[in-house]
């Protein structure tokens, strides 16, 4: 299914999607999620979420690739389990944080604020671990219920 889409979605273009290139359908579908996640994603998506989020520093960090191997990465047809998963969980907390203040300007600075539901750390340094994807996600949902301001 995922292969189906990549063929037909192959450009550097993707400006329908919500995030980078990444169809929004997959961070609601957890099969189409795991499918992605298995078959391995391209490399222009990463790029694309680069791009989108302006935050390069702070993705290849989390990734724990310097410069010129996060150009490599963007560059690959496909990338690996691993990070595959680690990019798609990336785009997963900026497309939740986007939804959630409604507004890229804002979404970037609670990114970059040290949160007291956090811990104070600020949401993109605890990009670099499942746990703290997963974490985000779950203050980030307790905001819009209005359990955190």
């Amino acid at each position: 299914m995922l292969g189906n889409f990549m063929k037909q979605n192959n450009s550097q273009q993707c400006p329908e999607m919500v995030v980078g290139c990444v169809p929004e359908n997959l961070f609601a579908d957890p099969p189409a999620f795991i499918r992605a996640v298995r078959e391995g994603i391209p490399g222009h998506w990463l790029s694309s979420i680069i791009r989108s989020s302006g935050l390069d520093e702070s993705i290849a960090k989390a990734l724990g690739a310097p410069q010129k191997q996060l150009e490599v990465l963007c560059d690959m047809d496909v990338l690996d389990t691993r990070t595959s998963e680690a990019v798609l969980e990336i785009a997963r907390v900026l497309y939740s944080c986007a939804a959630t203040w409604e507004s890229p300007v804002l979404a970037k600075q609670w990114l970059k604020s040290g949160v007291p539901a956090l811990g104070g750390e600020s949401p993109v340094s605890l990009l670099d671990t499942h746990e703290g994807r997963r974490w985000i996600i779950e203050v980030l949902r307790k905001i819009e219920g209005g359990q955190f301001s």
